[in-house]
Order: C-alpha cells, then sequence, then structure tokens
C-alpha cells in the first residue's frame, strides 16, 4: 500500500516540476531580455563562373529546401561535366564544400561529391565542381551546394543544364553591354538594339522597357553612378533565347548636393543568330531608397520619390499615422509630432553588401492603431539577423510609445519567396484582439497562439478557384465541397470570432465565391443545366444572379438581369467589373460590361497617393496626409529589436498538395499559378515566359520553338492518337501519360509539342485532324484513318480550328533518366 502512495507522491511532485517548469518558459518568452540591433549579415555567398564572368551569386539557407520551388537561377555547365565556382567567405570560414545533383522533382540523387581542391585568392575561395556521373542532356537537374562555414551547415541551389549551342557567353556579354552603355549614357550605341515607339513612357524612371526612347533608357537627366554592380542571374536559356535578370544601385546627385540611391531590376529576353544578337524584350524598374536627409517632407505630403505604381501603405482609422514600405524598408510618420520612424529594413545605414540588399523578400502592412502601435510581416529569404538564411513568415509588433519592435511568431517554410509571396497575397491576417494569427500555406489555412506559439489547422487541402479572403483578411470564404464548378456550400469565416456562416442554394443550382469588397463576400448561382465543364481552363459557370452579403449575414444587393449571365467579376478597388453573356436558345454569346461600385469604400481626396513632375527626378510619388505639413525637418527614429528567451519558431507540418498545378515564370519570377494547363499556357503566351508544373517538368516554353518540324513518324504515333479519339479520360488511359487539354490555345502555342515530337489532336467542324508537323508557311496534318499527311496553309488552319473553338489535345512525354 505504502509503495503505491509513494508511486502517487512521486508522480504528482513530477507532474508540479513539469507544470513549474514550463510555466516558467512560457513567462520568460514574455519577458525580454534587452533590446538591440539587428546583427549583420554573416553568410558566404557563392558565384557561379562561365568563362571567367561572374553570374547567379547564390545566397545559403540554414536548412535544407524543397528543390522543387527553388528555381531562382540556371546554370550551364561545361562539356566535360564541369562548373567553376568562386565562393566569398566574408569573415566566415569555410571548412568544407560538397554538392549534390538532384533530378527536378526531388526524387532522386544522381550525385553526391566532395570538393577536394579549394583555391584562396584575394580572400575568395574558388573551385570546380566536377561531376563524376553521366546527366541527361538538355535537360535541367538541381544542384544543391552545402558550405560547412561557420560550424553549421549552409545549403545554395541552382538549376543546371548540359546542352550544346547555348551561347550564355555571349548572352552574359550582351547584357552587360547594355548596362554598361545605359550608365555611361551612350544613347546612339543602345538605339539599334531597342524598339522605341509612341507606345513608350519616358515620363517615369519607376518603368520604362524596350519601346521608351534610348535618351531615357539612359537615365534622361538623372545622371547617376554605379553604387554596386550587378551580378547578372541566368533565369531561362535554350537553343532560341536567355531570359537575364539584373539587379543593381546606383547614386544620384539632388539639387541641393545630397546623395539618393536607387534600387535596379532589369530584364532581358534575347535570341542569339550567329549574324547578330537581337532583344527582344527589356523592362527596367527603379525604385528611390527613402532616405529622410533628403528633403522627403513638404507641404502636399511625404515624397516617397521615384516608386511604382503600387506603393504599400496604410494608416489608422483617424489618419494620425501613416505606414509605407518601399525599397525595403518600412516606414512610419506621425502626422502631429512630425516624427519619422524606420519601423523595419534589411538594409545598413552604412557599409551594406549584396547579401542586406538581396530582394527575394517583401513585408505586409497588417494593421496600425490610433496610437501608431503596428502589427507587419516580413516575409520570403531572412537577409540578417535571429533569422539568417531562413525562408518564412515573421509576424512583427511595433510598438510607438516604447519605441521598440518585437517578433510575436516565425512561421519557418521550404518554400521559395515567389511562392511564400502567392500565400501571403492569400491570407494572413492577426486578430484585433491581438492574440491569433492566420495564414494560408500550399492549400491550408494555419491559425497561430500569438502567445503561446500552438499551431492550429483551421481548413485542410484547398483547391485553386475555391477559396478568396478580404482584402484585410478578416473574412475567409471556401467551397465546402472543394468543386470550383460543382459546389452547393459557401462558407464563410470571420477570423476574429471564428463564426461560421454557410450560404446554400438549391439541389439544382450551384454557386462560386467571386471575391470580397471590402468586407462584403460577393458570389453568383448558377443553374446546374447551363454550366459547361467539357474542356478544362474553358470552363462555363454563367450566373444568373450576383449575391453580396455583409458580415453580419444581410444582404446588400441582389444583382440579376434578364437573361444575362455573368461569367466573371474582377474586384478592384471598390469597384466591380462584370463580364457578361446572353443566353440565345441553348447558347451563349457575349454581352456588354456592367459594373457594381461600392459607394461605402469612398475615400478623401485628401489622403493617399499622387504624383508630381520634375526636369530631373521626372515622375516622383507623393503620399497625402489629410493636410500641410509645416515642419519640414523629420525627428528620425530607429527602434531597436526586443530580444526574448527561448525560441518563438513555429513548424509547419510537412505537406504537399495533391492538385495538379502549373506554373507561369515570366521576366525572371514566379507570375502565377493556375489548376489547368491551358490558361497557364495563354498567361505564359502573353508574358513572354514559361509553365512547369509541380515536379518542374517543362509544359510549355515561349520561344523554344523550331522553325519547321518535317512530318513525324506517323508509324510511331499511339493507335488511339490515329484513331484521333479526343476523350481525356480514354487518352490517359490508353497512354499512361499525362493528357493536355489545350483548348482555347492559339494554334501557335500548341506547335511546341510538335515541335517537341508530340502529336496534336485538332477538332475541325468536319472532324478530327493530327497535326504531324508544320513549316513557315503549312501545317502538316493527318485524317484519322489515312496513312499519308498533307499540307494545309498556315493561315488557312487557323482559321479551320478557330471555327471549331481551338480544341487541342495532347500528351506530355517526359525524357526520363
Amino acid at each position: 500500500m505504502w509503495k503505491k502512495v509513494i508511486i502517487r507522491v512521486a508522480v504528482l511532485l513530477l507532474v508540479f516540476f513539469g507544470a513549474v517548469f514550463v510555466i516558467g518558459k512560457i513567462i520568460n518568452q514574455g519577458t525580454p531580455n534587452t533590446t538591440q540591433e539587428m546583427a549583420g549579415a554573416t553568410q558566404p555567398l557563392i558565384y557561379m563562373k562561365n568563362e571567367g564572368t561572374l553570374l547567379n551569386c547564390l545566397h545559403g539557407y540554414r536548412e535544407e529546401m524543397d528543390v522543387t520551388t527553388m528555381r531562382d537561377s540556371l546554370t550551364p555547365i561545361n562539356e566535360d561535366r564541369s562548373l567553376e565556382i568562386q565562393i566569398d567567405p566574408y569573415s566566415m570560414k569555410v571548412t568544407d564544400v560538397t554538392f549534390e545533383v538532384i533530378t527536378a522533382d526531388g526524387e532522386k540523387t544522381t550525385e553526391n561529391t566532395k570538393v577536394t581542391k579549394l583555391q584562396t585568392e584575394d580572400g575568395y575561395i574558388n573551385a570546380t565542381l566536377q561531376l563524376q556521373n553521366p546527366i541527361l542532356m538538355n535537360k535541367e537537374y538541381m544542384l544543391k551546394i552545402q558550405l560547412t562555414a561557420g560550424g553549421r551547415s549552409l545549403y545554395y541551389y541552382t538549376r543546371i543544364i548540359q546542352q550544346d549551342g547555348l551561347h550564355a557567353k555571349s548572352y552574359l556579354d550582351f547584357a552587360n553591354g547594355f548596362y554598361e552603355r545605359c550608365i555611361n549614357g551612350d544613347a546612339d550605341a543602345i538605339a539599334t538594339s531597342i524598339e522605341a515607339d509612341d507606345t513608350g513612357d519616358n515620363t517615369n524612371f519607376a518603368r520604362v522597357d524596350i519601346h521608351s526612347s534610348s535618351d531615357q533608357l539612359c537615365w534622361a537627366d538623372l545622371k547617376p553612378s554605379v553604387f554596386y554592380k550587378p551580378t547578372p542571374k541566368i533565369k531561362e536559356l535554350n537553343e532560341t533565347t536567355a531570359t537575364i535578370v539584373m539587379n543593381y544601385m546606383i547614386s544620384a546627385r539632388s539639387e541641393s548636393g545630397k546623395t539618393e540611391l536607387y534600387q535596379v531590376w532589369e530584364y532581358y529576353r534575347m535570341r542569339y543568330t550567329d549574324a547578330q544578337m537581337y532583344l527582344l524584350n527589356f523592362e527596367r524598374s527603379t525604385i528611390e531608397v527613402f532616405n529622410p536627409d533628403n528633403d522627403v517632407l513638404i507641404s502636399k505630403g511625404i515624397n516617397i520619390g521615384v516608386a511604382g505604381k503600387d506603393v504599400n501603405y496604410k494608416s489608422d482609422k483617424e489618419n494620425n499615422f501613416f505606414a509605407f514600405v518601399q525599397a525595403g524598408d518600412l516606414w512610419q510618420y506621425d502626422v502631429s509630432s512630425g516624427k519619422l520612424a524606420q519601423i523595419f529594413s534589411f538594409r545598413q545605414k552604412t557599409d551594406s553588401d549584396a547579401r542586406d540588399n538581396y530582394e527575394q523578400h517583401n513585408m505586409e502592412i497588417i494593421s496600425v492603431s490610433e496610437g501608431g502601435n503596428m502589427y507587419f510581416l516580413v516575409y520570403g529569404y531572412m537577409n540578417r539577423g535571429i533569422h539568417e538564411g531562413e525562408s518564412g513568415v515573421a509576424v512583427y509588433f511595433y510598438d510607438s510609445a516604447a519605441s521598440s519592435v518585437e517578433e510575436k511568431a516565425f512561421i519557418s517554410t521550404k518554400q521559395s519567396f515567389g511562392l511564400l509571396q502567392k500565400d501571403v497575397e492569400s491570407l494572413a491576417y492577426v486578430t484585433q484582439n491581438e492574440e491569433g494569427f492566420y495564414i494560408l500555406v500550399d492549400g491550408q489555412v494555419y491559425g497561430v497562439d500569438l502567445q503561446t506559439r500552438a499551431l492550429e489547422t483551421v481548413v485542410e487541402d484547398l483547391k485553386a478557384d475555391c477559396y478568396v479572403s478580404s482584402e484585410s483578411g478578416k473574412q475567409f470564404a471556401w467551397l465546402e465541397e472543394n468543386k470550383a464548378f460543382d459546389s452547393k456550400t459557401l462558407k464563410v469565416m470571420d477570423l476574429d470570432t471564428r463564426q461560421v456562416r454557410d450560404i446554400t442554394c438549391s439541389d439544382s443550382e450551384r454557386l462560386r465565391p467571386v471575391g470580397f469588397m471590402q468586407e462584403d463576400i460577393v458570389y453568383g448561382v448558377a443553374d446546374q443545366g447551363d454550366i459547361n465543364v467539357e474542356h478544362e481552363g474553358q470552363e462555363l459557370f454563367p450566373m444568373k444572379m450576383l449575391k453580396i452579403i455583409n458580415s453580419e449575414g444581410e444582404e446588400v444587393k441582389n444583382y440579376a438581369v434578364a437573361d444575362t449571365y455573368v461569367t466573371k467579376g474582377e474586384i478592384s478597388e471598390k469597384l466591380l467589373t462584370l463580364t457578361r453573356m446572353k443566353k440565345q436558345g441553348s447558347t451563349f454569346i457575349e454581352a456588354t460590361e456592367d459594373h457594381i461600385v461600392n459607394h461605402a469604400a469612398e475615400e478623401e481626396t485628401a489622403y493617399g497617393l499622387t504624383t508630381q513632375v520634375t526636369d530631373r527626378k521626372q515622375t516622383e510619388t507623393i503620399l497625402r496626409v489629410g493636410q500641410t505639413i509645416r515642419n519640414k525637418t523629420p525627428q528620425v527614429t530607429r527602434p531597436r529589436q526586443l530580444i526574448f528567451e527561448g525560441s518563438r519558431d513555429v513548424v509547419l507540418p510537412e505537406s504537399k498538395s495533391s492538385e495538379i498545378l502549373y506554373y507561369v515564370y515570366a521576366k525572371g519570377e514566379l507570375d502565377s499559378i493556375y489548376a489547368n494547363a491551358n490558361t497557364a499556357i495563354n498567361r505564359a503566351e502573353e508574358m513572354l515566359g514559361v509553365v512547369v508544373d509541380s515536379n518542374q517538368q517543362y509544359i510549355w516554353e515561349r520561344g523554344n520553338k523550331k522553325q519547321k518540324v518535317d512530318r513525324l513518324d506517323v508509324t510511331k504515333f499511339p493507335e488511339i492518337i490515329r484513331q484521333g479519339n479526343m476523350n481525356i479520360t480514354q487518352l490517359e488511359e490508353a497512354l499512361g501519360r499525362q493528357v493536355l487539354d489545350l483548348s482555347g490555345c492559339s494554334l501557335d502555342a500548341v506547335l511546341y509539342y510538335v515541335s517537341e515530337g508530340t502529336p496534336v489532336l485538332a477538332k475541325t467542324k468536319d472532324g478530327v485532324e493530327v497535326i504531324s508537323g508544320y513549316d513557315l508557311y503549312n501545317t502538316i496534318i493527318l485524317k484519322p484513318g489515312d496513312e499519308e499527311a498533307r499540307y494545309y496553309g498556315l493561315e488557312e488552319s487557323e482559321d479551320m480550328f478557330k471555327e471549331a473553338g481551338n480544341i487541342f489535345v495532347t500528351y506530355l512525354d517526359p525524357v526520363t533518366e
């Protein structure tokens, strides 16, 4: 008996002391030890080398990343499968270098090799990575370089390719030369490479392109100097074209002699020929670094300077505090006191380098209180500080009275910045009681307790086009059935109260969300018999009525016009634009647009963004604060960060969406994500980009189509293709391949697949044709059952396929290991 009592007492004591320990840890996490400035960057950088030219600067990660998301650069390797690299260790000691070659889908490692010879010269470490095992030609792989530096492992990623005739050095030389001629003001030297015309904007340095004048591309009257030089980054490279992006900084002198700094991003798309290099497209964006020493307060507001069209700013309800993000820095202006606070920046006031200015992160202002307190996010790659080299979302709180910044939580991910940005744009919200944070990552909605860092999965496995959120993030809606065109229940959750309202329709109807106007949900109702889902990406969901329901569940508007149906709704600020069709018999024809205006969203013109024009800087952005600013000399503060015991990290469970998604990359970055290949291809064709799937397999490339393809060998076509069967399900069963519905794509776009050696099935009013080849003037087509293909004029082919609705089907036949 006594033995049992002793055991029970011991157990109770263990429970008691364990509880005391846990509670103590929680209390300590809420007690700051000290405040300090953010620590400087410490990690080395790695540069690739191509015939002596540095390219593709790689930044290290503390944790191994999901290789299928790491698509930031592409490095060609030499014919002997070697690659030269240069490491800038800064002050960190590098003791070990290994590299791994992984298939693009991340499923197989083909090589894992240690580099045995490192050469140090002028403070840099040079090495040659020699692949021991053969890799497939013309196929991309992921190269992961692992450094042991400062006693820990760091991981660096770039795609690699071995292919003849890439002309990488020529592309690099052209881009570097074009940049230098612009900086040097040599307008005549670039005039023959550009396409200057009336469509080019010559009034704003924030954005110029290939259609701007040569004088504008050479910086007109700004007369800048290079602050730090660019390192070219190859984004796409094939036998026909290349895409290169460059980031650098310039400086200029103001009228009063003060130094101005500008971040510059340039995008080059080029085509190589033996005769000359062609610049197919060029864009440049320039953003001025906000510097309170440079006369930024003017009578009409805050002169943000040269800025993009979408300046991220937010104010409190009384418009006493204005927060804004400019060139990667977060600032807040106190209207009453005239104080300017730099809330957050990875850029150091002095001695910044390429690590501080790395632009693979962004900031989101969540809320500004009437006292100036603010919640904000920093997401993406963390350039320096306690999370240096990590990828994730940091939730911060700025205490205006204490002039301090506190990290409330850090959600760690293995995603690239581009994917993480799409998720944050979908949902990121701090509750009004400041206790909870909600975010959508990879189709999962997570809730984080900001006091305990406890993690909760709120909604699981959401598919594309099945959810929307309000601009503030307070309201989140999703289709319960998780089917974009076949759902009868729309759930709307208030994330402050966690209350969920169900919106339903009758059994013969279906509904889907359009979006939010402020906090009011907009959704449409369609008759099930009118919905057409025959071709993916070309689905028709004709909404016979649109309803707007406020956050209290009250109907604000019911939009319905006789015999008129809404097929698409786009919400921009306070305007809802409706794409409409009319029904004639059993068919739908285009009708005029209509608009719904949210009058409750009217803003006073005394607040918000405007512009002013000057001779030297051209168009400058002004943030109006509702009154005339009289004190032009701001009091500048730079809050320090609170340092706490223990970690505030939140680790998300590993999850991978089962949905097949298509990613459009254009101009060197992730442009958009689609659930259907054809819609992704149409977007990529518009943006001069590429489409890849979740496994990084190329689905489509702009500009990598051969000029002609002699007729493919009909005898090698699968029998079901020769029969002209366009049933997607039957094709997938017979072929054992992924079948692509390309309906709605242009003929030029679908000929890419013929160029890759795969036939395309095309619908005509007389049946089906198999496209088996093409040249500059003809398609080569085959009727099912025929043995001989025939030539048909290219324009006539376009008309024939267009008449039948541009219905195309093909399949992927990827090269495998």
